[in-house]
């Protein structure tokens, strides 16, 4: 992934996320939930800016993080948040002991939130079903 090595994550990558949203919610006739869950990834994205704001995320996880809420729904958001936190810890701990890719400032490691988000996704819409 891009973002563990750059920390860069594409907009035509959220765009491609976005819109199979959008093909998936048409095809299976789910309208109504789409709203909502197009009413949640916004939400999101407004929590996520401000803290890119603050200098917490960068603005690729801003818009990754409301793609992957955009698809996992209200629904699903404390299984997906108690993964993203499981999986951001173990990556921050594997990093501070080299194994994954980090930024190093002064005596912080800066983590690329990307794979967390990615791996969070994946396993909440895995044990959802």
């Amino acid at each position: 992934m891009e973002d563990a090595r750059r920390f860069r994550i594409r907009n035509s990558a959220i765009l491609v996320l976005v819109g199979l949203f959008g093909l998936a919610a048409g095809l299976s006739g789910t309208g109504h939930d789409a709203f909502w869950h197009g009413v949640f990834a916004t939400l999101v994205l407004v929590l996520m800016f401000g803290a890119f704001s603050l200098g917490l995320v960068g603005a690729g996880d801003a818009k990754l993080m409301a793609a992957a809420c955009l698809w996992i729904g209200p629904e699903n958001a404390l299984l997906f948040a108690i993964a993203l936190l499981c999986l951001t810890g173990l990556y921050g701990i594997g990093a501070t002991f080299g194994f994954f890719p980090a930024r190093r400032d002064d005596h912080r490691v800066k983590i690329p939130f990307g794979p967390s988000i990615a791996l969070a996704w994946i396993m909440t819409i895995v044990l959802s079903r």
